[in-house]
């Protein structure tokens, strides 16, 4: 029983700092800007299921997700680092929001709910992977899905886990009312300034791959 209460304690901790529900924020609504409002709710309800089923999945059986493609955790941090740090250049320059708009209509209307659902895949990549379900969520969802001392546990784990993703969504969802605070000026900044900080964590995701890689690779082949 105390096992079982440390161990949910520990996840509660983990889970909620990896995820970062509000650290992710501005990357959601730098990222969803230009799309509707009514596409932007869909985008969050979609993105959320989309986190919490990939996080089950490396609860339940990352390791040997990993395994199956002969994926190591050092060569998925560095892929996810290549991947962010082109979307941070196009933020910084201003490309991605050219991108985004060119599914706005030269009349200036609302987008239509099909053109919008376009851009989803887009977003599930990056904001999906590897922003919110990252290495470092894969790595602690492997290591408290391989360490969970009971079945209780590793179910109190999952609930955890859908508890976050639940107010993951509740955040993104209220995303419009930041909007409007902010203003398309605003949200241009943040575009630029999330742009930045993106382009920061994508090389440090690369550096920590490159590390892992010649810790866990290279240098053991040399000692053999």
């Amino acid at each position: 029983m105390v096992s079982d209460i440390g161990y949910l304690v520990g996840a509660i901790g983990t889970f909620f700092a990896i995820l970062d529900p509000f650290g992710n924020l501005p990357f959601f609504i730098a990222y969803t800007n230009t799309l509707s409002a009514q596409v932007r709710r869909k985008t969050a309800l979609i993105l959320s299921a989309f986190i919490f089923f990939a996080m089950a999945i490396f609860l339940f059986s990352g390791q040997m997700v990993l395994n199956f493609f002969h994926i190591s955790l050092p060569a998925f941090q560095i892929a996810g680092g290549i991947i962010l740090f082109g979307v941070a250049l196009s933020m910084m320059s201003g490309t991605h929001t050219i991108t985004m708009n060119r599914v706005i209509s030269d009349t200036g209307k609302e987008m239509l709910l099909e053109r919008n659902e376009s851009i989803l895949p887009k977003i599930i990549v990056p904001l999906g992977i590897p922003l919110y379900v990252g290495p470092g969520s894969i790595a602690a969802a492997i290591l408290f899905g391989s360490n969970a001392p009971t079945e209780t546990a590793f179910l109190g784990g999952l609930l955890v886990i859908l508890v976050i993703v639940i107010f993951i969504t509740v955040l993104n969802l209220s995303s419009d009312v930041i909007g409007k605070i902010l203003g398309n000026q605003g949200i241009e900044i943040l575009v630029r300034l999330m742009g930045l900080i993106l382009a920061a964590i994508a090389v440090q995701l690369t550096l920590e791959g490159i590390t892992g890689a010649i810790t866990t690779m290279i240098l053991p082949s040399l000692s053999g």
